[in-house]
């Protein structure tokens, strides 16, 4: 694992690096500019991680993981091209994951980033449940105590003006739950996060960025944090 000095910015190269991939998304591009993704977009990528890692365990919790390195809180940049009918074969973003617990990272409720060249996504929580996950989650959100908790949660994390709660998954209330539940919404969704896109701040090229994150994740953390108390560490 390779992981250099403290976080200096993400440089312009790396930027403009992820725009011509937008405009000429084929291997021969990407071969042709690899050494500008290294050394401009994956080493900022993965001292980010490191710098950004040491702030949300300050702000957030101290049991997130944060792992500088491909696959673990830096998402693959190739697609997955094998059951989709985009064939591009790699991501014009970077994405990154923040999680706790034990389990598959991607079973776990987190904090995810994902970087463009003009904008950034900030974001709390799970993009989809597994059948253990969904069934705490339900019990939870029908639960008196638990429910209100979550309602407090999404209140406090949409409170930051551009964030909005995604997740909604079903057209009607699963089997087992009153019709008219006060949280009947809630109670249709197969995820849960809360999210929002902003414009690329300036502090982007220097260490500021950083806190320029860390600050808009931490409002958003009460859902991470709500769901990382509710679903079993195995689910």
């Amino acid at each position: 694992m390779t992981v250099s000095t403290a976080f200096a910015g993400f440089p312009r190269e790396g930027l403009e690096f992820l725009e011509g991939l937008a405009t000429d998304n084929t291997r021969e591009y990407f071969d042709a500019h690899r050494a500008t993704y290294q050394s401009q977009l994956l080493q900022p990528a993965k001292d980010f991680v490191v710098a950004l890692g040491e702030e949300l365990r300050a702000r957030v919790s101290a049991g997130l993981r944060a792992e500088p390195r491909i696959n673990g809180s830096i998402l693959r940049i190739n697609r997955d091209t094998r059951f989709s009918t985009d064939k591009r074969p790699y991501k014009d973003h970077v994405d990154f994951w923040f999680w706790e617990g034990d389990a598959p990272s991607r079973e776990r409720p987190g904090l995810f980033v994902r970087l463009r060249p003009a904008t950034v996504t900030l974001g709390a929580g799970m993009h989809s449940f597994e059948p253990t996950a969904l069934a705490a989650y339900r019990a939870a959100v029908a639960d008196e105590a638990a429910g209100r908790t979550l309602e407090e949660a999404l209140a406090a994390a949409t409170a930051l003006r551009g964030a909005t709660v995604g997740g909604l998954a079903y057209k009607r209330v699963p089997r087992g739950f009153a019709t008219d539940h006060p949280r009947a919404e809630l109670l249709r969704h197969g995820a849960l996060y809360v999210s929002g896109e902003w414009k690329l701040p300036r502090a982007v090229s220097g260490p500021a960025f950083v806190g320029w994150a860390a600050e808009r994740l931490e409002r958003l953390a009460p859902v991470e944090r709500w769901l990382t108390a509710t679903l079993p560490d195995g689910s």
